[in-house]
């Protein structure tokens, strides 16, 4: 019931009876956010359940590039025959020996054909431009369901978002309510961190505007040197006095008797 009240909920809300099938949905999607910021589609998307979700970067895996199904998709195609063709008619009517003076009908032919090849490689570029928001939005919305692993381009950006104390809490939300985490929530993050960022330098502005007008002081006070103590070191033990030299006993060498004694 809470998944119906959000689809309910949703701008451009269209009840449909029968579940269409991952590239259908990928397409009525990549439709719905063509016009759409990149913020405002991941508002939209993350109210899906993760099972809509990995359908979806499924079916994006499958085909990165989208299929076109319009009838100008074959216009290049069609305009290179219809040149081959002109050619083919130009170069006949160049080698007839018999032919009359005048618009042959070879030559009709041929300018009839390269004036068809002309309007359908026309048509074959006004479609391309024309489909240019379309492919755009295509990728945008396979990089918003895709899951942030090691091939996703937004992983190391998602990493670095997490470091904001807000965005961390709602990617511990995501993971405990929904599932992994995806590109939408990247985006998500990255607003709540920047809101977040925002907040905190109005806060400090107003401290610092209160302190300008003297109204506070913010400033931390001046920094008192101390002489640092002086520490007392334990007096040496005491070094034992040498005895007097005439307490010591003397030692007399004795020579033997000299010659003259003799």
């Amino acid at each position: 019931m809470l998944e119906e009240g959000i689809a309910h909920a949703r701008e451009r809300y269209r009840p449909s009876r029968d579940t269409p099938t991952p590239r259908v949905a990928f397409a009525r999607w990549t439709e719905h956010i063509e016009s759409l910021p990149e913020l405002v589609a991941s508002r939209e998307l993350a109210g899906l359940p993760d099972k809509e979700l990995s359908a979806l970067a499924q079916e994006f895996a499958k085909a990165p590039r989208r299929k076109r199904t319009d009838v100008f998709r074959f216009s290049f195609a069609a305009a290179a025959i219809l040149a081959t063709t002109g050619a083919g008619f130009a170069y006949a009517d160049f080698m007839d020996p018999a032919r009359a003076v005048g618009l042959s009908p070879l030559a009709a032919a041929a300018g009839a054909c390269f004036g068809a090849a002309f309007v359908a490689f026309g048509a074959g570029i006004w479609t391309g431009f024309r489909l240019v928001p379309t492919e755009s939005a295509h990728a945008k919305l396979g990089l918003l369901v895709g899951a942030l692993d090691e091939q996703h381009p937004w992983l190391y950006k998602a990493y670095f978002a997490m470091r904001d104390a807000a965005a961390l809490a709602y990617r511990d939300k995501v993971l405990r309510e929904r599932g992994c985490i995806r590109g939408m929530d990247y985006l998500l993050m990255r607003e709540i961190a920047e809101l977040h960022e925002n907040m905190e330098l109005t806060q400090n502005a107003r401290t610092v505007a209160a302190s300008v007008q003297g109204a506070s002081e913010v400033l931390a006070p001046a920094t008192i040197h101390v002489t640092p103590p002086v520490v007392q070191l334990a007096p040496a033990a005491p070094v034992a006095a040498a005895p007097p030299q005439s307490a010591a006993t003397a030692k007399v060498l004795t020579l033997g008797p000299s010659s003259e004694a003799a």
